[in-house]
């Protein structure tokens, strides 16, 4: 589980363009002497700037032993550094009416910051000391690692969250990073000496990219930015990301994780996808669209099982999979199974028509259309996964262009009937009688999870 460390977070700037819905944003690029590289784009007619840095570092980047190691420094960034104290940062950022925040995915990290443009000067300075002086103080992060395992406990999570835990040690194993999860044996051992010496290894200036969104000046950001970041050097001076070749999944499996006094069951299936960026995403994210609504039609809609039940495709981790999950009544979750591979040979033997095409690709369009804030923009130019930026402004025109043959090809290659991994989390005592009817269903218990290979 991700965890997300902000300080303020206001001035949310919504500002509409009509430029961007058409593709066409004035966008400048350039790179300095130390490997950055910066990307600015106008939006909008506030004079303010969302500035995101994005370091290419994740969970992936994480050795055995070090699990939650890249959330940790993420958000020990804000605990201090040499210029600003823990106190004076937060009065800084209060005083600017400014936000600042860290997070860390499977993949990279990004600390993202917002302000006005007359306070470009002292926001600047702040953020890139964030970034480029911390401190990591011990015993705060002590108490970030006591309180990450108070809000974690595997005993104390709801029963989604713990599908989503267990499905990523199933589906990568414990020799991958992806399939490691942090436990507190593991976590207590983490120290500040390491935290520095990750951050060392990984923020780089050629692991790194900015991103800033608004309408400001742009010389006078690039002097700044120049001023501020052209001298970081870092002690290895390498692009660090981190890539794992990811395992396919040839067969059915079952897993089932016991959670007492759970007054429902929730299952979470689990697919290969594709990565974020290939050819095969904006396809495969047409025809999951199509799945999502046969999903809800014929195992919500008509036969009643659950509320919901979704298909995600998560491109900001990147992992290589998608899942398929819901929760539902405990009395129906060996049905649900049995409906689930019906539907799924279902949409694999039809494919999908003209129609849903036409239907699930004027929903990815107006996604993109509606975007109104800097914060999604910036998101939507991830360069850590979009790595042309005029590839992303014909993101429309892409979509017209693909055809419901491509898109059919696409279900054959991602929506195969016979091979998933499929966890189940639910009251045992409950549930036992159903488990029994599923083959070769393996039972793991909660500190399966407890291990470093």
């Amino acid at each position: 589980m991700k965890k997300i460390t902000s300080i303020l977070v206001v001035c949310i700037l919504i500002v509409k363009s009509a430029s961007f819905a058409q593709g066409n944003l004035p966008v400048e690029e350039f790179k300095l002497k130390n490997g950055l590289e910066v990307k600015m784009i106008h939006f909008g007619t506030i004079p303010a700037v969302s500035i995101t840095c994005f370091v290419n570092v994740g969970q992936k980047a994480e050795t055995p032993g070090q699990q939650y190691l890249a959330t940790l420094t993420s958000s020990s960034l804000l605990l201090g550094n040499e210029k600003y104290s823990r106190v004076e940062q937060d009065n800084v950022v209060s005083k600017l009416g400014s936000g600042i925040n860290t997070s860390s995915n499977d993949n990279y990290t990004e600390i993202a910051m917002r302000f006005l443009n007359k306070d470009a000067t002292a926001a600047m300075d702040l953020f890139s000391n964030v970034i480029l002086k911390p401190k990591f103080p011990t015993e705060d992060i002590k108490q970030q690692v006591e309180q990450t395992l108070n809000y974690n406990n595997p005993y104390k999570m709801d029963i989604g969250s713990i599908a989503s835990m267990f499905s990523n040690y199933v589906v990568f194993g414990t020799s991958h990073p992806l399939g490691r999860h942090f436990y507190a044996t593991q976590l207590n051992k983490i120290t500040s000496a390491q935290v520095a010496e990750f951050y060392k290894f990984n923020y780089t200036p050629k692991n790194t990219k900015i991103i800033l969104v608004g309408n400001f000046d742009n010389a006078e950001m690039k002097a700044m930015i120049d001023k501020l970041f052209g001298n970081w050097n870092a002690a290895y001076g390498e692009n660090n990301g981190a890539a794992y070749e990811v395992q396919s999944i040839s067969k059915k499996e079952y897993f089932f994780v016991n959670k007492n006094k759970a007054t429902q069951t929730c299952l979470n299936w689990n697919k290969k996808a594709p990565d974020a960026g290939s050819k095969d995403a904006i396809l495969f994210k047409l025809a999951n669209n199509a799945f999502n609504s046969l999903l809800f039609d014929e195992i919500r809609g008509k036969e009643g099982k659950t509320y919901g039940i979704n298909s995600r495709f998560n491109e900001a981790n990147n992992s290589g999979f998608y899942s398929v999950s819901t929760q539902v009544r405990n009395e129906v979750a060996y049905e649900t199974t049995v409906s689930f591979d019906r539907v799924l040979k279902q949409f694999y033997d039809t494919g999908i028509t003209q129609s849903e095409l036409d239907k699930a690709k004027e929903t990815l369009k107006n996604d993109r259309k509606s975007i109104e804030s800097p914060v999604d923009l910036i998101g939507f130019y991830n360069p850590i996964l979009y790595k042309d930026i005029n590839k992303r402004n014909e993101y429309v025109q892409t979509i017209d262009a693909l055809t419901l043959d491509q898109v059919n090809k696409i279900v054959k290659k991602y929506f195969t009937p016979d091979s998933y991994k499929c966890v189940l989390v639910g009251d045992q005592t409950i549930l036992d009688p159903q488990l029994q009817k599923i083959k070769d269903l393996v039972k793991l218990p909660v500190t399966s999870i407890e291990k470093d290979n």
